[in-house]
């Protein structure tokens, strides 16, 4: 009940049906009934049947994160089908994070046989199989159980208004499942006939849900593939979901007088009309349908009658249509050639022949921008203007006012596209393009800009003329920070992404302004427009500075306490609910398919507008001293340690698609800058820690340059990269196509797949698959370039000397985000950072060889020692009361066993066969370390206590049978304090063992004279387990003081050894009697053999007892 409360602000949530089918999961037996019943001759059956497997592929809450998505422009929709993660393996060091793969094969979707056999097909297609896919995906195993075709017999069997609409419901959500679904519809014979013919209903003006639904089906299939949208409209489809706008133009009276529902109705069809219009012209079709088409757009462009649409209650119904027709405008104003450049976007490779692609024409800029500019008069709109004023803001009326700035949204982002293609923000290989001249409207929209209350000026600005004081009021920017803060998920989700419109469009204005030749400078100030004109030629950023750094001030907290939102969706694993049925995986709100997630990254994409615009002015706001006080707003900077620990944050919450934001994020944190910040923290944080010697290195301007570098590739490489898709034999391409005859079988996922470069998505498509990507980022992920040395597969680079560049670089990263305590590094599992140690020592000893990769990594060896040090000492303390993250623990027993799950486990939290890396770490210790001290200290760690048996048994066994236990550092010198390799004393019978056969062996013998923690280790368990356990081990204790005599009886050079075995742990005042008693029990266990008994004696002689 927890994630509804999160998934939806409403309180009445009434969707119990999707609730107890999440809970229920997929159950393969109910998928196989329902579709039989979906067979069944009355039409009651059919139509329940129907409710529940909207129900199972819970397409209400999917269409209600996916009309969020819409609204807010969050760019490609997502498919929806379950995925899970690839599993580590022992050459990729364990790391997890994989790409994702879908639950089932998506080949499996769809049994392919012959058309002509239906014999053999059915022998081929067996009920097992439909069985097994459905219990790895529900909706794919809908589709291979032939509920399409079903479907398609239904719609066109005249059905009822409800089941008609409950049909095409389930059509909308097994296409957003995968591409292979959207392929089986396109491919289904008649289906796509039956659905467009809904749209028509036979000349009728009366719009059904089933209608509207219908038109989203032909959008979704749309933005699969760019050939599929092109099919559209070439056999006029297009034309026959648009029909409705190639009539006369009414009026928006006509339209209110139609009485509320019909206004709703209407208006929904309108937006999906317009969304698939959008989807067309993405693609570079449809474009000529503008001049058709304005008339009638020209109604929901200008700015209505505010108070009639108020009083007939269709305010909301008006701005959704206002709202959508811009985001149209925006869409065609991408496919504006660029104004100063002979490159037209036709000359681009897109996939398809450049006969089918259009570009629409400056000549309807100018219209467009027109009735744009109406909407800038914010004091004319209402509730909007009672939003800028400080004094009348309430959250009365939020609704109507989030739909309204929704719309003031687009209007900006449709501005700044237009501003895009005469001065772009990014060009390749950073060509500027010459601006001799630009265009009448570009000093329009700044000057609405400024005399509208977008911003409220700086002090500095307004203190220079008093005739600035106008324009320094309370600000739209400031409304909308106070709807982020007191508003719901919606009005949050409104707030930001009108907040993000303005940001582009006012670096834009100032970019065209100030990339234009002198004349349009000497324009200003001969214009009339007075000294909105002056600020306007100085840049707009000279207003937005208080307002915008106030926003970034508030939203970095935010963004640090967001990033948990991804860290559980992976709790269900493979099989689990699908991503986009139900809530997720589970985690609470929802997850990634959750409107908080959806909040959570437009906060993260305008932190990193705000970034840019900053880091790009005089003066940043983002200092590199720590000292700096946080007195007040107008004096407010960001601290370098904050904004990185932010930005890490924003790593962790960007999902499929937003790979282009990670990059920018990975610029700008792997900066040289941020690198030389970070140096200098190191070099603070360790003069404070017991090192074995300072740091006495530097580094130059070369290696600043050359470790961000290497840095920017390797995590683009590792994390950003996209698995090449193997060519589908059975991937759709709209028509029928022939399969030969062989027996089928449902196809195993295959691990390993060819990797590409990390490349944004062409156009050709407006979908993201789960499938073949990483994201989201695990909270380790930044451990990987110190990993990236351990990579035998070569995945990463074939070049040797850059992956050691990029682990010397990690090393560094990961020490300096240490010692300024970033904030997911310090969440990061400790067993997480020492496992990262290791891989990057376990195929090379390169780092170690390199003294400054040395001192880093003891560094981080004391560092990890002391955290677990301080884990041991919290969970570890018997008979007390321990506070463990605000829950209190009452007993020993529970705060042990709330250790085991803290403290390095490394079976259990890192991967099942993590004992095969512990002996290949091992291997390659006793191969090539020659005893480095710094390599013994990283093996030892497998020896601690709270590490499990299996990891202490191996890791032990794998030293003594390589013969180099006396190459480990002597206990005081391990990580962590010595307690924790010693206490409780050891219980594993098999470790034991162990130990006494290493000391029966001799392998022990040196790791004595050299004073090794082996040694100490293994007397102290096996004396704690002689002396001081109870009578549970008696056979164990017995067999264990034999072995330990008879080796004494042959090798006289071990009585050294067995002295300190009998004498391990005495008190000094004590030490007669206690001594007395420990002989008695060696005696016992010798079990009245009188050779062992001898050697017992002679032994207490030599103690003097």
């Amino acid at each position: 009940m927890d994630n509804v409360k999160g998934m939806n602000s409403k309180d009445n949530i009434d969707d119990w049906q999707a609730v107890w089918s999440y809970a229920l999961g997929p159950e393969p037996e109910l998928v196989l009934s329902l579709r039989m019943a979906l067979d069944d001759n009355h039409d009651s059956v059919v139509l329940s049947c129907t409710k529940v497997v909207n129900v199972m592929l819970s397409c209400e809450f999917n269409e209600s994160y996916f009309e969020f998505s819409e609204k807010v422009g969050n760019g490609k929709d997502i498919c929806t089908a379950p995925v899970f993660r690839s599993k580590p393996d022992l050459d990729g060091g364990f790391l997890e994070g994989g790409f994702w793969k879908y639950n089932t094969k998506p080949s499996n979707i769809l049994p392919h046989c012959g058309d002509n056999d239906e014999d053999e097909a059915d022998e081929k297609h067996t009920i097992q199989d439909d069985v097994v896919v459905s219990g790895q995906d529900v909706a794919a195993g809908f589709v291979r159980m032939g509920i399409l075709p079903r479907i398609c017999f239904l719609l066109e069997m005249d059905p009822s208004p409800a089941l008609e609409d409950y049909l095409v419901s389930v059509l909308v959500a097994l296409a957003r499942h995968s591409p292979q679904s959207a392929d089986a519809i396109l491919n289904c014979p008649r289906l796509i006939q039956s659905v467009t013919k809904l749209l028509i209903n036979q000349g009728s003006m009366e719009i059904r849900s089933s209608q509207i639904r219908g038109v989203t089906l032909l959008k979704v299939l749309s933005k699969y593939n760019r050939q599929t949208c092109l099919n559209f409209v070439n056999h006029g489809v297009f034309q026959q979901a648009l029909w409705h706008w190639y009539r006369k133009a009414g009026t928006i009276e006509d339209w209110v007088r139609s009485g509320k529902e019909k206004c709703k109705l209407s208006s929904a069809m309108m937006v999906e009309q317009l969304r698939f219009w959008r989807t067309c012209i993405s693609y570079g079709f449809c474009i000529a349908h503008f001049a058709d088409f304005f008339p009638v757009l020209c109604l929901w462009l200008s700015r209505p009658d505010f108070k009639k649409l108020s009083e007939h209650n269709v305010l909301v119904e008006f701005s959704s249509v206002a709202r959508e027709s811009y985001l149209v405008l925006a869409a065609l104003a991408q496919r504006l050639p660029l104004l100063h450049s002979v490159e037209q976007l036709a000359n681009q490779d897109l996939g398809v022949s450049a006969s089918y692609i259009e570009t629409c024409s400056w000549s309807h800029v100018v219209p467009m921008v027109d009735l744009a500019l109406s909407w800038l008069h914010l004091n004319d709109i209402p509730y909007v203007c009672s939003l800028i004023s400080e004094q009348n803001r309430n959250t009365e009326h939020m609704l109507e006012m989030s739909y309204l700035i929704l719309v003031i949204s687009s209007v900006l982002g449709m501005l700044n596209s237009i501003l895009e293609r005469i001065s772009p923000d990014v060009t390749p290989e950073d060509k500027s393009y010459s601006l001799p001249w630009i265009p009448d409207f570009v000093p329009k929209i700044g000057l609405g800009i400024i005399s509208n209350g977008f911003f409220s000026c700086s002090t500095t600005v307004a203190g220079r003329n008093a005739e600035h004081q106008p324009f320094c009021c309370a600000s739209l920017v400031q409304g909308l920070c106070y709807m982020r803060c007191h508003g719901n998920v919606d009005v949050s989700l409104s707030s930001i992404s009108c907040l993000q419109r303005l940001v582009q469009l006012s670096w834009s204005v100032d970019r065209v302004i100030q990339g234009a030749t002198k004349c349009c400078s000497e324009c200003f100030n001969e214009s009339g427009t007075g000294e909105a004109g002056k600020l306007l030629a100085e840049g707009i950023s000279s207003l937005w500075h208080n307002d915008l750094l106030h926003l970034l001030t508030s939203l970095l907290p935010m963004i640090s306490s967001q990033w948990s939102i991804s860290q559980n969706i992976e709790m269900f694993g493979r099989g689990g609910p699908a991503p986009g049925v139900g809530f997720g995986w589970g985690t609470c709100g929802g997850g990634f398919w959750s409107l908080k997630c959806l909040l959570a990254q437009l906060d993260s994409q305008l932190v990193v507008e705000l970034i840019k615009c900053f880091s790009s002015v005089q003066g940043s706001p983002i200092i590199l001293d720590e000292g700096v006080k946080l007195d007040n707003v107008t004096n407010t900077v960001v601290t370098a340690s904050n904004w990185i620990s932010s930005t890490l944050g924003l790593s962790l919450i960007a999902g499929p698609g937003q790979i282009y934001m990670l990059e920018k994020v990975f610029d700008m944190i792997f900066e040289p800058s941020i690198l030389k910040y970070l140096k200098s923290s190191i070099h603070k944080f360790t003069s404070d820690m017991e090192l074995l010697k300072p740091f006495e290195w530097d580094l130059n301007e070369d290696e600043y340059m050359l470790f961000s570098s290497v840095l920017k590739s390797h995590f683009r490489s590792r994390w950003l990269a996209i698995k090449k898709k193997h060519s589908d034999k059975y991937a759709g391409d709209n028509s029928s196509t022939k399969i030969s005859k062989t027996p089928e079988i449902l196809e195993t996922i295959q691990e390993e797949t060819e990797l590409s470069e990390a490349v944004n998505q062409p156009c050709n498509t407006l979908m993201v698959e789960w499938a073949h990507q990483r994201l989201p980022l695990p909270i380790h992920w930044i451990l990987s370039a110190v990993c990236c040395i351990d990579d035998p597969k070569g995945t990463l680079s074939t070049s040797a000397n850059y992956i050691l560049d990029v682990s010397r670089a990690g090393l560094i990263f990961l020490l300096g985000l240490e010692a300024i305590s970033a904030t997911p590094c310090l969440h990061a599992p400790l067993i997480w950072k020492i496992h990262a140690l290791s891989v990057s020592i376990r195929s090379s000893m390169h780092l170690l060889q390199e003294d400054r990769s040395r001192d880093i990594f003891c560094a981080l060896q004391e560092l990890y020692g002391l955290h677990l040090n301080r884990l041991y000492q919290k969970f570890c303390k018997p008979n007390s009361i321990e506070e463990v993250k605000g829950v209190v623990v009452g007993t020993s027993e529970e705060a042990m066993e709330i250790s085991s799950l803290e403290i390095l486990r490394f079976q259990e939290k890192i991967h099942g066969s993590y004992t095969t890396f512990v002996e290949s770490l091992v291997d390659q210790f006793a191969a090539v370390s020659y005893g480095d001290f710094v390599f013994g200290r990283q093996v030892a760690i497998y020896l601690h206590r709270k590490a499990e048996p299996a990891v202490r048994l191996a890791a032990w066994n794998a030293l003594s049978s390589a013969y180099v236990l006396e190459l480990l550092p002597p206990l005081d010198n391990c990580i962590g304090n010595a307690p924790g390799y010693l206490e409780p004393l050891e219980d594993d019978e098999k470790i034991l063992e162990s130990y006494a056969k290493s000391w029966t062996s001799g392998v022990l013998d040196k790791a004595l004279q050299r004073d090794s923690m082996a040694f100490t280790l293994a007397k102290h368990h096996l004396s704690g387990f002689v002396f001081q356990s109870s009578d549970s081990g008696t056979m164990l204790r017995k067999k264990l003081v034999k072995s330990l005599i008879r080796c004494y009886a042959q090798k006289r050079h071990h009585e050294v050894m067995l002295k300190c075995f009998v004498q391990q742990g005495i008190a000094q005042d004590s030490k007669s009697s206690e001594l007395d008693r420990r002989f008695e029990i060696l005696k016992d266990a010798c079990e009245m053999n009188s050779n062992l008994v001898g050697e017992v004696q002679r032994l207490k002689a030599c103690l003097g007892q």
